[in-house]
């Protein structure tokens, strides 16, 4: 995400910076939706609060994020 000197609420979930490799991963179809859900809850909870999306605390995202059953850490041992 940009900073708010670059522009603000800007939300593009799909434009990652990584290796070719992590990209052949990064471009199935259900992890873009995954991304768009995130902006989504972002940009809801931006709006929610009469915010710019930057100022959305962390903390609340991810909260939100889980309570909608998204996956947001890997634990190899869970299988």
């Amino acid at each position: 995400m940009p900073s708010r000197g670059q522009c603000a609420n800007l939300l593009v979930p799909v434009c990652c910076s990584c290796s070719h490799i992590a990209y052949g991963s990064l471009r199935m179809e259900p992890v873009f939706m995954i991304l768009g859900q995130s902006a989504a809850t972002a940009a809801c909870q931006a709006i929610a609060a009469g915010c710019d999306v930057q100022d959305v605390p962390y903390p609340a995202l991810r909260e939100r994020l889980l309570a909608d059953g998204q996956v947001l850490a890997w634990d190899p041992a869970a299988g």
